[in-house]
């Protein structure tokens, strides 16, 4: 094999090579839309609501003590998107994937992996009843009264 044809090989082996790599990240960033975590209801953290309700969306907490005679749970959970917006974007970036031959997925599946969905974490205080007196976000210091988050020290 002559110095020509022995370069044209390798260059096709290096091209097979690299579309294969692009190829195995066909459909990550949609797999990764639309396996994230749903988004939760936030409206369970009201002033009132009981604190079965609150369990029984965000899930157990991960710590409950006593406090001034109040019980006091520590949720942490992550907030997913809605289930029409990770359809829409899981459609969005099947496209993309399919209009670049996968090329795209370079960009989408590390961008889909970074912003997929936020660690929440939130205090939340019962009264007597275990209806919730007060709920606080942890991390960045916001604290809900109603639908509107409000920025004060969570202390």
């Amino acid at each position: 094999m002559n110095q020509v044809a022995s370069n044209l090989v390798t260059r096709v082996l290096l091209a097979v090579l690299a579309a294969g790599l692009v190829m195995l990240q066909f459909g990550c960033s949609v797999a990764r839309t639309t396996s994230g975590p749903e988004r939760k209801d936030m409206s369970v953290l009201d002033h009132g609501t009981p604190r079965g309700n609150v369990i029984t969306e965000l899930g157990s907490p991960v710590h409950t003590e006593m406090v001034d005679g109040n019980k006091v749970d520590y949720f942490k959970f992550e907030q997913g998107n809605h289930v029409a917006g990770k359809a829409a974007k899981g459609l969005l970036y099947g496209v993309a994937a399919v209009a670049t031959l996968g090329v795209s997925e370079v960009v989408a599946n590390p961008v889909e992996g970074a912003t997929n969905s936020a660690e929440v974490q939130v205090k939340v205080t019962y009264d007597a009843n275990d209806m919730i007196i007060k709920s606080e976000f942890i991390e960045d210091k916001r604290i809900f009264k109603g639908d509107s988050p409000t920025t004060a020290d969570a202390g």
